[in-house]
């Protein structure tokens, strides 16, 4: 089932699936895809085979076959799976017969071949069990995939049974010659065994002896090499080797020397340490370094001659990342980065020749480092021996200002004329990236009547407007629209190239020269932008010492302000009638104490 999972999301373009009739001991489904709803035959035809079955012997893919196995040669892709929890053998020429199905495929299609045994207490691969005859000589690009899961029960016993180590060693048994006269593109082989194991007395130059491999990929546990006089005899062709290992060190032990491959590639997952000491100086054809989330600082101290490739998914790129590292030609940083130094750019010497940053996220980078790879880009964008590749931007928002910038940058839209951009190129000059700002601004200039239609699509689009330019509240309520839509206002007719306003509050006036014919080069835009930012209400600027010197107009008019009038003759009448109440009581006051009665006789 894990292989028909694979098929169902590796083939999007699958539209239906059949039982078919291959293999009679295997139950097999066929596949197929929209290439095949375009070829007009008699007989419907299928791109990808998929086959189960619980046993494997020698007649299991020889004659007779199934009743769709003459009609059906145009496959792509071969699934084979097999649950066993006996011991598995692959004999001699075991899956030629598997070639027959590739018969009509087109020659320049890639095919792909997939062996999955699952479960097996030992397995035993016969001299010549897999060769190239399991695929048609026409076709160039082959590739072949192998997958390895022991039964949970040998696992566990090499874990806790030392004793029987001599035969868990049988575990994976490969006569002489097994792989002789394979020749593919690409081999992958993925061992499922826990902490790594690979139980078996072959070594690598033993396998692959014999073998014409483009890549081989080997992932979940090591081949270790042979150091004795079988390795003078080896006579394979490996061009390249990549070694993918979950380690807790990247040194020599978990990635051993292979000395007969021309490249080699080290590929480490989720390591916590590294010895770059143990790679010097043996390891001369180690061209790749990969290294996937580290739990450590990454720092290339060592300086290996023949690394040309390195790989980097590190959440900081510090000045100590690339020391040893300066003449590399090919680099990559992955989607955990978040900061990159100031320095660690310039590091970079005219060597380097492929810079990839297609994984990189730049919504999860702090802004100054966010910043400082988009100034990086830029100024290397027009650099013929540096080929970038920009971080993904189709899944940013289309008014989102590094969307707008790296492709700007990538077309040198220069050619382009000053009416040929958007709302959202406008609204990128007031980008929190001094890069940005300062492109779009440089790139374009505005007028009275831009000004305005800003204004007028962001209250449109609040919303797409507030979400990529948080940092800018410049429309975030009536009374930030009123307070731009009175800057605007405010042009003389007779002087629109200078214009000043004056702003009166109750404390101070204030006065800023604006020049409308281009806003580009407002001193204190900026300045404004960020009191916006801190403040709900307009932060006005204080007026300079000779403004304030400056003698007012006389011909300023005078609001008069009714509410003012009635405050003063309420208080002017409050007071009347408190002196009133104050006179009243002295009065009486006195009249109590000073006159006494006097007594009439009659």
């Amino acid at each position: 089932m894990f292989i028909l999972l694979i098929l169902l999301i590796r083939f999007s373009l699958v539209y239906s699936s059949t039982t078919c009739s291959i293999f009679p001991s295997l139950n097999c489904s066929c596949f197929q895809s929209n290439i095949d709803l375009n070829v007009t035959l008699t007989t419907k035809i299928y791109s990808h085979l998929y086959c189960q079955g619980n046993s494997l012997n020698k007649t299991t893919f020889q004659y007779p076959f199934g009743s769709d196995f003459k009609y059906q040669s145009r496959f792509r892709t071969i699934s084979i799976e097999i649950f066993n929890k006996n011991h598995v053998e692959i004999h001699s020429h075991q899956f030629d017969s598997l070639a027959m199905l590739f018969s009509q495929t087109n020659p320049d299609i890639q095919v792909n071949i997939s062996l999955r045994f699952d479960g097996f207490s030992q397995i035993t691969f016969h001299e010549y069990s897999l060769t190239s005859a399991m695929f048609q000589q026409k076709h160039q690009n082959k590739n072949l995939r192998i997958d390895f899961i022991p039964s949970t029960y040998n696992l566990t016993q090499i874990e806790t049974n030392e004793e029987n180590m001599t035969n868990i060693e049988e575990q994976f048994h490969f006569s002489l010659n097994c792989f002789s006269g394979l020749t593919v593109s690409q081999l992958t082989i993925y061992v499922h065994t826990k902490e790594d194991y690979f139980s078996s007395i072959s070594s690598f130059e033993q396998i692959f002896n014999n073998t014409n491999i483009g890549e081989l990929h080997l992932h979940g546990t090591i081949i270790p090499p042979n150091l004795s006089s079988l390795n003078r005899t080896f006579k394979g062709h490996i061009r390249s080797l990549i070694l993918h290992r979950h380690v807790d060190i990247i040194d020599s032990t978990s990635f051993p020397f292979y000395s007969h491959v021309y490249s080699y590639t080290i590929h480490s997952i989720e390591a916590h340490s590294m010895n770059l000491s143990s790679f010097v100086p043996f390891y001369i054809n180690l061209r790749r370094l990969e290294i996937m989330k580290p739990s450590f600082e990454v720092s290339i101290n060592y300086l290996i001659p023949s690394l040309d490739f390195l790989t980097l998914d590190i959440e900081h790129l510090t000045d100590k990342t690339l020391l040893a590292a300066r003449h590399i030609r090919h680099l990559k940083l992955g989607s955990r980065l978040r900061t990159i130094n100031s320095d660690v750019l310039k590091l970079l010497s005219n060597r380097l020749y492929y810079f990839d940053l297609s994984d990189i996220d730049l919504s999860q980078m702090t802004l100054d480092s966010h910043c400082l790879l988009l100034k990086y880009l830029s100024n290397n964008s027009q650099q013929q021996q540096l080929n970038i590749i920009y971080p993904r931007i189709e899944n940013l928002n289309e008014c989102n200002c590094d969307r707008l910038f790296l492709n700007s940058i990538q077309i040198n839209s220069k050619s382009y004329s000053n009416n040929n951009y958007s709302t959202c190129s406008k609204l990128c000059m007031f980008s929190d990236c001094q890069i940005i700002s300062e492109y779009f601004k440089e790139k374009y200039s505005l007028n009275k009547d831009d000004l305005i239609y800003i204004v007028n699509e962001t209250i449109n689009d609040k919303n797409n407007s507030n979400e990529h330019f948080s940092s800018i509240d410049l429309y975030s309520d009536p009374i930030d629209v009123d307070m731009m839509s009175f800057l605007i206002n405010q042009t003389d007719e007779q002087e629109r190239n200078e214009t000043q306003r004056r702003l009166t509050t109750t404390t101070t006036t204030i006065s800023i020269i604006i020049d409308m014919a281009n806003i580009s080069v407002i001193e204190n835009i900026e300045e404004y932008d960020d009191k916006i930012y801190l403040y709900s209400t307009p932060k006005f600027v204080e007026p300079s010492i000779d403004e304030m010197n400056e003698p007012q107009d006389p011909y300023r008019i005078l609001s008069f302000s009714w509410l003012s009038f009635f405050i003063g003759v309420s208080v002017v009448f409050l007071l009347i009638i408190i002196l009133s109440f104050i006179i009243f009581l002295i009065v009486q006051y006195r009249k109590n104490h000073n006159f006494k009665p006097v007594p009439v006789y009659v």
